[in-house]
């Protein structure tokens, strides 16, 4: 697997949890109703690189729709989880519930079109230092 998946899924988690304890120590959800959407966003954005790895690590073939289920598992368990601990209810749940999975599906929906980009790279830059530039003749060769 390669690291610069790891460093990026690393950083986008310290984001959401620096964003999220900033916003719960500070009130900033309820200054600004967008954060959230922002960081549900993000949230989609790990999820769906943290599933790209566990496909690779695991070595499961990995497919658009296999990914995406496993994304939207842990979109609905996550709201699911947000209701079970308590979070506070607005009068428009069934609207807030929706934007905030309808941005975890474009986080990852990003964050699939990163992790494929990222793994292409990784072959590439594989497959060009395990050759040999045939454009150069060979030292001594006339």
């Amino acid at each position: 697997m390669p690291r610069r998946l790891l460093f990026i899924q690393a950083c986008t988690l310290l984001c959401v949890g620096a964003i999220h304890l900033a916003a719960l120590n500070f009130y900033l959800y309820w200054l600004f109703p967008w954060l959230d959407t922002a960081v549900h966003f993000l949230g989609g954005l790990w999820a769906m690189l943290f599933a790209y790895s566990l496909f690779l690590f695991f070595r499961v073939n990995i497919t658009a729709t296999r990914v995406f289920v496993l994304l939207a598992c842990m979109a609905f368990g996550w709201e699911l989880f947000e209701l079970w601990a308590g979070a506070p209810r607005e009068a428009n749940f069934a609207f807030d519930t929706t934007v905030d999975l309808i941005m975890d599906g474009l986080g990852g929906v990003f964050g699939y079109f990163v992790a494929k980009r990222v793994i292409a790279h990784a072959t590439i830059a594989n497959h060009d230092s395990s050759q040999e530039d045939s454009s150069t003749p060979p030292i001594g060769a006339a």
